[in-house]
């Protein structure tokens, strides 16, 4: 029997529940509260937007975040009311990155991104891409999948 749970393996579910704990202390401007979730009408659009379906865990993690300035760089969503948080404005800068299936899911600060590989045989982890040196290179894989990922982003801050 494996060990898994309905939506993932239950380190998947820890590094889930981490987030979840990690995400309201996560430091932001007074001035902004924190955004909550995206409606099931922002996904929508965010999905028109990107031209096809949001991966499962991506489209679950913008339900609890639509996108905030936190972190380094930011954590982006569905936020065309905030381009610089925002996943479809970001992925207009990189026109490759949508044929390589990469959605840039938040950056740290200094014009990188960290991108979501929704195909091939990286299916489902998180990629580092260093655009200083080539915006269409994998620097190195910085998460086994999102919430592995979020966690390790939210604990640095």
């Amino acid at each position: 029997m494996s060990a898994h749970v309905i939506r993932g393996s239950f380190c998947d579910q820890d590094a889930r529940g981490d987030v979840l704990r990690l995400l309201p202390r996560a430091e932001r401007a007074p001035e902004q509260p924190m955004p909550g979730g995206a409606s099931e009408h922002e996904l929508a659009d965010l999905e028109r937007r990107l031209g096809g379906p949001l991966p499962r865990d991506l489209a679950e993690w913008l339900r609890i975040c639509k996108g905030e300035a936190i972190c380094a760089g930011g954590v982006f969503g569905a936020r065309p009311d905030q381009d610089h948080l925002d996943i479809a404005a970001h992925l207009a800068f990189h026109p490759r990155w949508r044929e390589l299936g990469w959605l840039p899911v938040a950056g740290d600060g200094c014009g990188n991104y960290y991108v979501f590989i929704n195909s091939g045989q990286l299916l489902g982890k998180v990629a580092f891409v260093d655009t200083m040196s080539n915006p269409n290179t994998i620097e190195k894989i910085v998460g086994n999948n999102l919430w592995i990922f979020l966690r390790s982003l939210l604990m640095r801050g």
